[in-house]
């Protein structure tokens, strides 16, 4: 019998309600289900899961990140927040469409991930690390290597290494281009760099690059949770991890058809001159 952990967003009016209507339908074809409204998630919640349902938006998806990878398990969110790139279906999803999702009925899909090393321990993000100056009026200096190349120096308010799914997000706020979620490759985009030469690098799979920061008082962020302070000195390697996140979707489900809905992606200007 499969298990179903459901996470809720207590923060969301109907995040409850939802959760408890949907354990009915999994009851009701036979599945073992776990409710947790905690918020952190205690890592013990996820042992002996199958499958996680996130019930909130995106962040709770993204909260849940490091505890799901570790145990290889498959995660679909309902979305009650705003975007809903990762928490792909509504409230309202139908009895059949949830039992397809956790019966098998649909695809799975992996996620690459991006894999930090730091102060001798591993962090994983599957949108983004951001080294961010933390204070008001302050400017960040880092060398980036590459492979033992040295790449550049970036000075301005920090740096994001976003994964292919993150670059929907802070990544394309700063500039950064659109990468397909399947392509294995990460992409570095400077935020507010001083000066007009310093753009995104998309570097391949096999890459490993170690930033170095050279001064100013910086916040090293992975998916949205500050998890250390770097100062003049530190060292960050970053790359490709080994492990990935694996996602439940709907046969039909479309990466280019949600840029269109949510992001207005390829839309004709020229439409709003009407």
């Amino acid at each position: 019998m499969k298990k179903i952990l459901f996470i809720v967003n207590r923060t969301k009016a109907s995040a409850m309600s939802i959760a408890e209507r949907l354990v009915g339908y999994a009851a009701s074809a036979g599945f073992d289900c776990d409710i947790n409204a905690e918020f952190p998630v205690d890592d013990c919640a996820f042992d002996g899961k199958d499958i996680c349902c996130a019930i909130g938006g995106d962040g709770t998806i993204l909260s849940c990140v490091p505890s799901l990878v570790r145990r290889g398990i498959a995660v679909f969110g309902i979305n009650l927040g705003k975007l809903g790139f990762l928490a792909s279906y509504n409230e309202e999803i139908s009895r059949e469409d949830f039992i397809c999702l956790v019966s098998g009925g649909g695809r799975e899909i992996s996620r690459s991930l991006l894999e930090a090393d730091f102060g001798g321990k591993k962090y994983v993000a599957l949108n983004d690390f951001v080294m961010k100056d933390s204070r008001a009026d302050g400017i960040s200096t880092f060398r980036i290597d590459a492979d033992g190349e040295f790449i550049a120096a970036c000075a301005g308010d920090g740096v994001i290494f976003s994964t292919p799914t993150g670059s929907t997000a802070y990544n394309l706020s700063a500039g950064g281009p659109l990468i397909h979620p399947q392509t294995r490759a990460f992409v570095m985009t400077p935020i507010c760099p001083h000066t007009l030469s310093n753009r995104s690098l998309i570097y391949g799979e096999e890459s490993r690059v170690r930033v170095h920061c050279l001064g100013g008082r910086s916040a090293f962020i992975a998916d949205g949770r500050r998890i250390a302070d770097l100062e003049e000195g530190s060292e960050v390697d970053i790359s490709v991890s080994a492990c990935s996140l694996k996602f439940l979707r709907l046969k039909g489900h479309s990466h280019f058809a949600i840029l269109r809905s949510k992001l207005g992606w390829a839309e004709d200007p020229r439409r709003h001159l009407k």
